[in-house]
């Protein structure tokens, strides 16, 4: 398994963000509930966003989150750093080490 940490850059103005907030955070819940993303929110100051999440490869990742309304209305850029997590807090053991 390959870990993420997603780099969103806003591209659009905050009003076309805040229209479709909603849809991109019930596109994340899919994710979620898939046990692929840790954690994501909004930068401060609200020039993008953030978001943890797992993965078999960095192509499947760019591919899951191509879906995401952000994206497919062009309202963020997206970048992908994959990093290898060695040290973690005891109770994220079972989200590293599935699959």
């Amino acid at each position: 398994m390959k870990f993420f940490l997603i780099e969103l850059r806003y591209t659009s103005s905050l009003e076309k963000i805040e229209a479709a907030v909603v849809e991109h955070r019930a596109f994340l819940q899919t994710l979620y509930d898939r046990g692929i993303l840790l954690l994501s929110g909004p930068k401060e100051p609200r020039i993008g966003g953030m978001i943890l999440g797992k993965a078999n490869s960095k192509e499947e990742m760019q591919n899951l989150l191509r879906e995401d309304p952000f994206q497919k209305q062009g309202l963020a850029e997206v970048s992908f750093t994959e990093f290898h997590p060695v040290k973690y807090q005891k109770f994220l053991e079972n989200w590293i080490s599935a699959p």
